[in-house]
């Protein structure tokens, strides 16, 4: 073990950002806000994922959806990434399967204004397409 520690050359080592590290399917990344087939966010805004967060970072407000099969919607739906622990809860006890979280890692940003995420940038974001997949509790 000394002998690892002692000589870089043996050391694993990933050369990022060329070569990219892979996680399991239990990463907890950055959330994202699933839709339905019409483009509507599949959230409910039933504030069961604002109730169980322990860093009190998922503010919603809720509106009446024009849609009469669905009570409620979100006007507002906003997570602070700084504040965020990324424990999951929030997946585990949402039951209309609206958020999960992708396995995108690299969420260093310049403004803390840049680490609130808002309902368009969870449902709409361009790194979305590209990032493997995360912790979906249910699948």
């Amino acid at each position: 073990l000394l002998r690892i520690l002692l000589s870089p050359s043996s050391m694993p080592v990933i050369s990022y950002p060329e070569e990219r590290r892979v996680y399991g399917s239990l990463f907890r990344g950055r959330h994202y806000i699933r839709v339905r087939e019409d483009g509507t966010p599949r959230c409910v805004a039933c504030m069961m994922c604002a109730t169980v967060c322990p860093a009190r970072c998922i503010p919603i407000v809720a509106a009446a959806s024009p849609n009469p099969e669905i009570e409620k919607r979100p006007k507002s739906f906003t997570i602070d990434g700084l504040r965020c622990v990324m424990c999951g809860f929030c997946l585990d006890a949402c039951r209309a399967e609206a958020i999960y979280m992708s396995g995108e890692y690299e969420m260093a940003e310049y403004t803390r204004e840049a680490c609130l995420w808002d309902l368009d940038f969870l449902m709409n974001r361009p790194s979305l397409k590209k990032a493997p997949p995360g912790y979906r509790p249910l699948e």
